[in-house]
């Protein structure tokens, strides 16, 4: 299933009609009024990048910097950080592969909103540094339903 379909039987089920991509074929959509999550596909549609701001960058010194990248690898269930350059951004983002079904596509949209959630939670409160411990991951990330989805 190619990802603007079935991002498009997601906005029909909640009731927003059908999405028009913009000129680089990307959605974005908000959700629960505060996470603004853009959906890219790749070259051939059949995979999909999601990204979130979830902090500014211009607030992060060496240690900062460092901790986000080694998080990367570790506390982001495979998702990774970027800076955009031009605004000074911490954002958050994932390559999904194809989806077999619109339910496989919510849990994999509220899976990368439970991290958004503790990644912006973290860089807001100034706590992100790296804990050494097995209770590093969220133990319980936050669930979303599509109800919270605007346009």
């Amino acid at each position: 299933m190619r990802f603007l379909e079935v991002l498009n039987e997601l906005a029909v089920n909640i009731g927003i009609g059908q999405l028009q991509p913009d000129e680089t074929g990307s959605v974005t959509l908000l959700f629960d009024s505060k996470h603004e999550i853009t959906f890219m596909p790749d070259a051939d549609g059949e995979a999909v990048f999601f990204q979130c701001e979830v902090g500014d960058a211009s607030m992060l010194g060496y240690e900062g910097y460092k901790t986000l990248l080694e998080a990367s690898f570790s506390q982001t269930d495979g998702a990774a950080f970027s800076i955009h350059p031009a605004f000074q951004k911490v954002v958050l983002w994932k390559r999904y592969g194809e989806f077999t079904s619109l339910n496989a596509f919510e849990k994999t949209i509220n899976d990368f909103l439970g991290q958004v959630v503790v990644w912006k939670q973290r860089l807001q409160s100034g706590d992100f540094r790296m804990e050494e411990t097995e209770d590093s991951l969220p133990p319980n990330m936050p669930s979303f339903t599509s109800n919270f989805i605007q346009v």
